[in-house]
């Protein structure tokens, strides 16, 4: 993991994330602004049981409204995941306006490609289990 600038042809990951998250979060909350429908999990339509996903969309809504609370109740990896968003667009924006050296990952040990593997699968699993407990 290194600060540097880009190279000459080198992907800009700082404006295409930021890009598409802002693009995505303006869109949601026309989206909720409105009234919308939202549309159905057919996971759970099928199984009965919520996917590892369910409440995602609910708990956007909960956050733009904020009610954090009930955000985080509702789905709460997706409520953290929501806020590396936000914390990961402050970070973009800052290094484009002020065209500062970016994070790079140029290169992470198998030990620790392992370790993140685990941790998201585990982090997924787990708050799986959290929304088949609370019946999501």
């Amino acid at each position: 993991m290194t600060w540097r600038r880009l190279r000459p042809g080198e992907l800009d990951h700082e404006i295409i994330w930021l890009s598409v998250s802002v693009t995505t979060a303006v869109l949601a909350w026309l989206w909720f602004s409105q009234a919308l429908p939202t549309p159905g999990c057919p996971f759970h339509h099928w199984t009965g049981l919520p996917c590892p996903t369910c409440g995602m969309t609910r708990c956007l809504r909960f956050t733009f409204h904020h009610d954090w609370r009930a955000a985080a109740t509702i789905n709460p990896l997706a409520f953290v995941l929501y806020g590396f968003i936000v914390l990961y667009d402050i970070y973009a924006a800052i290094v484009l306006l002020f065209r500062l050296p970016r994070l790079c990952f140029d290169s992470v040990s198998a030990r620790t490609a392992n370790i993140i593997r685990v941790a998201v699968i585990s982090a997924l699993l787990g708050n799986w289990a959290w929304l088949i407990w609370n019946r999501v």
